[in-house]
């Protein structure tokens, strides 16, 4: 057993049980959320751990669908966080009073890492998770990484709550002849998506003159309406002539292998990218989706 507490000493926790080896994660939300290089962490199982005072004072944030991390309110001190889909909990090492017995395993989303750290030391990295959750995997495409997480916790929530994911991928076409398009252009039609989507979606952008936009819990129709209001709005940006090439796809929890998310994750990436490729065979400026029964 182990105790920890938070900053202002408010909230008092103690771990009963088994825990696991120490995780350094990378990953842009731990960096963002703890202000660090990285974040240290250990699963606990739910049974395991056991507030002794303060547990009133918890708040969350849901950085990603699914996924609350807890703070205290009163200090704002990173506490633990919990997918719905997991039985155990996410305990924050930072906050650990005293030697757990625990140690360091290795570091995880190695390819978020700061560029101003520099790792000195013998544990294994990985660029997402460890090898034996990566292979016989097909790779996420680069442009895509920055989706990766969000993804993932999209598709388990999915799973769980029996709803539909969808994707849009949109290409867009400048009036005049030219072969870069200026920044504050591209900076404006980023603006006109995101303020034509809802909090819960995710945009990206995903090259030049690309953008990914996922979205949870939306079916094939929910997806075509957002993308036409999405291309309409795009219509009027700046003052040249600009149009823009979606594609959409779509997949079922049916669809969703829990065990294989990686693969899912490129099936729909592969299915929105054949729809934007048929948008623009057709001229243009035009919606596409592509579902389980479109060749690709």
């Amino acid at each position: 057993m182990f105790t920890g507490s938070c900053m202002c000493g408010q909230v008092r926790y103690e771990v009963r049980g088994e825990a696991g080896p120490i995780t350094h994660c990378h990953c842009p939300t731990c960096r963002k959320a703890h202000a660090s290089a990285f974040s240290s962490v250990t699963a606990v199982e739910a049974g395991g751990l056991i507030f002794t005072a303060g547990e009133a004072l918890l708040k969350f944030y849901e950085s990603s669908p699914g996924k609350r991390r807890y703070f205290c309110s009163n200090c704002g001190s990173q506490i633990y966080a919990k997918r719905d889909e997991q039985s155990h909990y996410i305990l924050r090492m930072g906050t650990v009073d005293g030697d757990p017995g625990i140690r360091p395993a290795c570091h995880i989303f190695t390819r978020y890492m700061a560029p101003w750290y520099d790792i000195h030391h013998h544990l294994p990295e990985h660029l997402e998770w460890p090898p034996k959750q990566e292979e016989g995997s097909p790779a996420i495409p680069a442009e895509y990484e920055e989706l990766h997480t969000t993804m993932q916790d999209v598709f388990h929530l999915a799973t769980r709550k029996e709803a539909s994911t969808s994707l849009l991928l949109i290409m867009i076409n400048i009036g005049e002849e030219r072969t870069d398009t200026p920044p504050y252009i591209t900076d404006l039609i980023c603006r006109k998506i995101q303020l034509n989507v809802r909090d819960s979606d995710t945009v990206v952008t995903i090259g030049n003159h690309r953008f990914a936009v996922l979205l949870p819990y939306t079916d094939a129709k929910a997806s075509l309406i957002l993308a036409e209001r999405i291309r309409n709005a795009i219509k009027g940006t700046g003052q040249q002539a600009i149009s823009a090439c979606i594609g959409a796809a779509t997949l079922s929890a049916d669809q969703l292998d829990p065990a294989a998310m990686v693969e899912s994750m490129h099936t729909i990436i592969a299915r929105a990218e054949h729809a934007c490729r048929a948008s623009q065979q057709k001229g243009g400026d035009k919606v596409t989706h592509c579902d389980a029964l479109t060749p690709l």
